[in-house]
């Protein structure tokens, strides 16, 4: 390949096979945005396929753990308990999350008319305590107030297309469910057979150092990975608890469907929370300014004694990464890939930092010098 790329073109034959070339990498940069979307597409059709796949990993981690604590070592029960735990996980945030999503909804469209009342008024007290024009103002929260009824009336009009559209999406949407459970299924039930076959590919692909040196990689990978992932869903789970503990006992509004939004936003580092603080105060606001108070209080305490106490003893250094990585690894893997991508950021990042210093520890090695520069054997001079 080399000594083609070194030739220097002589013949007819050379500069025409030179122009081609160059011709076919202009066409095919100039058909990047069709074949990008070409790829978009049959992405996302293989979607059901990929998320089966991630439901697949992170339903093994509560697998392993019944397999090995509780059916000694006996794996297609611990699969069946599993996926019976998903499914009760998901009913019950089901029965919290709808029945108070729809009262929240009724509550808010009700008391349109109050919250425009209780501005005016605001209004009018400031017009007379301070003497401040505020006709303008009255004026913009009236069209407010009569925009939010008649886009809620055009919603209700809309109700039967409404319908049939969510119906179709219902479909779709149940069709890649069933595919997503049925990989999962397949992929957590044939996991051994499926990795000794990976492994029996890979062996007859690959020399023995090299192929030896993939295995140690997807098992770091897979460490990392694991324990990051299982960490933040026991976290995020806690924190939920608590949130709707502490919610509970202050008697505020929703505390159901708020602890739900707390505790799945959790699973995101570092952001997750303030992402699910933000509309469950705005929902409690609504409510009563009081409670929003209250609700920031009892987030503040979750947070602390959650950062403090609880998600390092949960999840430990699984990434070993500092906070600018932290941070970075959310950037970028949510520009790239949305909710998902924040949350699979972390580790991936953790497991491609685990390599690069493997490879400069190794470097470093055949050098024989330290990482300060120093031989690793120096000479004796006490002789």
């Amino acid at each position: 390949m080399k000594k083609w790329l070194d030739r220097v073109p002589r013949t007819t034959g050379d500069f025409l096979r030179m122009a081609l070339g160059v011709a076919l990498i202009f066409g095919l940069v100039w058909q990047l945005p069709t074949l990008a979307g070409g790829l978009g597409k049959f992405f996302n059709i293989l979607s059901p396929f990929a998320w089966g796949i991630v439901l697949a990993y992170v339903l093994d981690i509560p697998t392993r753990f019944f397999a090995e604590k509780l059916f000694h070592g006996k794996r297609g029960v611990a699969v069946v308990l599993s996926y019976i735990l998903l499914f009760g996980v998901v009913a019950l945030l089901l029965s919290l999350v709808v029945p108070q999503l729809a009262a929240s909804i009724s509550s808010f469209v009700a008391s349109l008319s109050t919250y425009e009342e209780d501005i005016q008024n605001t209004l009018t007290w400031v017009q007379q305590t301070f003497g401040i024009d505020t006709a303008t103002l009255e004026l913009y929260v009236q069209q407010l107030t009569d925009n939010l009824q008649e886009w809620f009336k055009s919603i209700s009009g809309q109700a039967a297309q409404a319908a049939a559209d969510a119906a179709a999406g219902v479909a779709g949407a149940a069709m890649d469910s069933f595919v997503t459970l049925a990989v999962s299924i397949y992929l957590l039930g044939g996991k051994d057979l499926l990795l000794r076959a990976a492994r029996t590919c890979l062996r007859a692909a690959l020399p023995p150092k090299q192929a030896g040196s993939v295995f140690s990689v997807c098992t770091m990978a897979n460490r990392t990975f694991s324990g990051y992932i299982g960490g933040q869903l026991m976290d995020a789970l806690l924190v939920g608890v608590e949130t709707f503990v502490l919610m509970s006992l202050f008697r505020l509004d929703y505390a159901p469907l708020i602890a739900v939004l707390v505790g799945v936003t959790n699973i995101i580092p570092v952001l997750g929370p303030f992402i699910g603080a933000v509309p469950g105060t705005i929902i409690l606001l609504l409510e009563s300014p009081l409670q929003a108070v209250e609700f920031v209080l009892i987030i503040l305490v979750v947070q602390q004694v959650d950062g403090n106490f609880i998600a390092p003893r949960i999840i430990g250094g699984a990434t070993g990464l500092p906070g600018l990585g932290v941070l970075m690894a959310i950037i970028v893997g949510g520009n790239l890939f949305g909710i998902p991508g924040m949350v699979i950021g972390v580790p991936t990042l953790a497991v491609i930092v685990t390599l690069i210093k493997q490879a400069v520890g190794a470097e470093l090695t055949a050098r024989g010098i330290d990482e300060e520069g120093r031989p690793l054997n120096p000479p004796d001079t006490k002789n």
